[in-house]
């Protein structure tokens, strides 16, 4: 009966340990995702701030090449690391795209530095 008592308490303890892992391992998760989006919503804003900021000073040939080449960093180095699912349809739509700009088919074309 003793045995029983303890393998009972083992278990119990063993059960609150797991559940305690399991939460902090989602809180972590969480906060990760949370501040990669973060991140990368920045990242996004200073792009198209600075594309605005060009167009508004009626700049538009270089608010195209500014953000072409930031399509083309994707495109020839970062889309690798994506998965397919999430990469094919933009793909398709930066080599459409390519056909109808020049700024973006020239920044495709160039050596990354």
């Amino acid at each position: 009966m003793k045995l029983l008592g303890i393998a009972v308490l083992a278990f119990a303890v063993g059960l609150f340990a797991g559940l305690q892992f399991a939460a902090w391992a989602v809180t972590h998760q969480t906060h990760h995702e949370a501040t990669s989006l973060g991140n990368a919503q920045r990242i996004l804003a200073a792009v198209s701030l600075r594309a605005l900021d060009e167009l508004q000073a009626g700049q538009v040939d270089q608010a195209k090449s500014f953000l072409a080449d930031q399509v083309a960093v994707y495109y020839n180095t970062i889309q690798q690391l994506d998965s397919p699912s999430e990469k094919q349809e933009l793909l398709r739509h930066i080599e459409s795209s390519s056909k109808t700009s020049p700024e973006l088919r020239n920044a495709l074309s160039k050596k990354l530095r």
